[in-house]
This record gives structure tokens, C-alpha cells and sequence, in this order.
């Protein structure tokens, strides 16, 4: 199966931002020749907004509404699309452009993006990211961008999460009905490959959400948010990825967060390249349906 490079330019709809740069520094350095060479056809495309920042909720809408429309096409021509986008809100435009019938969500991430509006301290929109998609809040946005049936809850498996803010997301994480997996001093706090083969026993096919800030920051300092510590490994999270395609079949991937501008010893691009690598394998091993 061909690969779709999808470069999302944006961070919350806004291609000021350090990370907008972040998919076409990777897709151009190195990414397009990881699938190359193992003679996996790829394409490569780049979103656009179309319409003048006004703010970021409909800037985001517009983007998300374009990525929908990209991943809808690349599935149709039997490509997987991989997605390198600024901030997780992404995902919202990924799973939008999906027919998602037995396909659930994988989402690696230092936190759980699982705050509304009624809980935020900050208003980050990124950070309401899955409780968007799984039907928490922003329904009517979500609407308007594609395919909006939510995840349901049972179909996620969340990793790497080791950052709760404020107590009433710690509150909501903790009676929704997701498989979890947190990260404490460096480690899983449970067994990956049991939750993997949980979500397996109700999904055949998952959207592969990676956020850079997962990693360990000694590892991957360059992201949007501040790095939290005891984060995973590079070989902690080849072997999430290897549960993954060996249980289950990819829909779509994303990568997100990389800020290129503030990478001045490259180790993370260095990271999110091995990440890239690792489903490079994988796929050309026929392990991603």
C-alpha cells in the first residue's frame, strides 16, 4: 500500500506558529526517503487554510475541514495517510475524513487532551482534542469538518499520559471508559501489549495519534507545550508501535507537535525520523494492512 505525506502547516489554525514548520522540515529531510527506500510509493501534499485568521476556532474548522477532505481522498486512492501536523487538534480532521467502521484510536500522549470547555484553565483548544472527537464538546464545530460520529470511548486506548490539569480532567479521565496506560518515572504503569490486545478484541483498525511530547524530553525537547518528564523511550514506544500493527491494522496516522526552531541539536527530528522508520518497516514488512 502507497503512503500519503500529509503536511498540516498549522499549530491550532495558525501558520505563524514554530510548529507549522515542523511536517515539511521532516517530510524533506528524510521522511519522504524512509518509505522510498523500501520501495513503498509515496506522494506528498500540503494543507492550506484557504481563509485569513480570525481566531482559532474557525481557523482550526478550516484547516481541519481541508486535512478531512485530504485523508478522505487518500484513503480512497488506497494510500495510507500518514499526517505531520503542528498541535493535536489535527486529529479532529484526520478522523473526519474516515469512515471509521471498527476502527478505534490509538493516542500516545504525555497528556490526555481530554479537558471542554466547562473544565480547561487554560482554553487550550489542542487540549480538548479527544474529548472533541469522542463527543464531549464542540459537536456542532465538529460537524461542520466531516464525519463527526464520535469515537466511542471504549474504542481508545490512551499511552503515555502523565499530565492531568486540573483535577476535574484527572475527574473525567478517570469515569470514561478508555483503555489506559500511564507513564510513571520512566515506565508503563500497566501492560501495553494486554491493553493493545483489549482494544484488538473490539476494533480491527486504529488512527495512530503520536504526540512528540510523549517522548522523554531528553529525547524530544522541541515540542509545543513545555516537555514532561519520564517520558517514553524510543524503545518503549517501538514497542507500543509493534503491539499496534501486529494486532491491528492502521487507518491513518499523525505525528504532531514538532517545533523545528527550537531543535538546535536535532534530536528531535532524530526521534520523530525513527518513529517514521519504525512504521516504514513495519509497512513494508506487510504488517499495516
Amino acid at each position: 500500500m502507497p503512503v500519503c505525506l500529509i503536511d498540516v502547516p498549522f499549530a491550532i489554525g495558525d501558520d505563524r506558529h514554530d510548529a507549522s514548520n515542523g511536517g515539511r522540515r521532516l517530510i524533506e529531510r528524510g521522511g519522504r526517503e524512509l518509505f522510498s527506500r523500501r520501495g513503498i510509493a509515496s506522494r506528498d501534499l500540503r494543507i492550506e487554510r484557504r481563509t485569513a485568521f480570525a481566531d482559532t476556532a474557525s481557523a482550526c474548522q478550516a484547516v481541519n475541514r481541508e486535512l478531512a477532505a485530504a485523508v478522505t481522498t487518500a484513503v480512497a486512492a488506497g494510500e495510507l495517510p500518514i499526517v505531520i501536523a503542528g498541535s493535536c487538534d489535527a486529529a479532529a480532521g484526520v478522523l473526519a475524513g474516515l469512515d471509521r467502521e471498527r476502527c478505534g484510536v490509538v493516542w500516545i500522549d504525555a497528556h490526555a487532551d481530554f479537558n471542554t470547555p466547562d473544565t480547561t484553565v487554560s482554553g487550550f483548544f489542542a487540549g480538548m482534542a479527544l474529548a472533541i472527537v469522542t463527543g464531549h464538546c464542540y459537536a456542532g464545530w465538529w460537524g461542520k469538518t466531516g464525519n463527526a460520529e464520535p469515537v466511542p470511548e471504549a474504542h481508545v486506548a490512551l499511552l503515555g499520559v502523565r499530565d492531568l490539569s486540573p483535577d476535574a480532567e484527572r475527574e473525567r479521565l478517570a469515569r470514561a471508559r478508555m483503555l489506559r496506560v500511564a507513564w510513571v518515572d520512566g515506565r508503563p504503569e500497566s501492560d501495553v501489549r494486554d491493553t493493545i490486545a483489549k482494544l484488538a478484541a473490539r476494533v480491527d483498525e486504529v488512527y495512530l495519534h503520536i504526540d512528540l511530547d510523549a517522548l522523554d524530553p531528553s529525547i524530544a525537547p522541541a515540542i509545543v507545550d513545555a516537555p514532561v518528564p519520564q517520558g517514553l523511550s524510543l524503545s518503549q514506544l517501538g514497542e507500543v508501535l509493534d503491539a499496534v500493527t501486529g494486532m491491528l491494522g492502521l487507518r491513518a496516522v499523525a505525528l504532531t507537535t514538532y517545533t523545528p526552531d527550537r531543535d538546535s541539536e536535532g534530536a528531535t527530528h532524530a526521534s520523530a525520523l525513527a518513529i517514521l522508520e519504525r512504521i516504514a518497516n513495519r509497512h513494508a514488512a506487510g504488517r499495516v494492512p
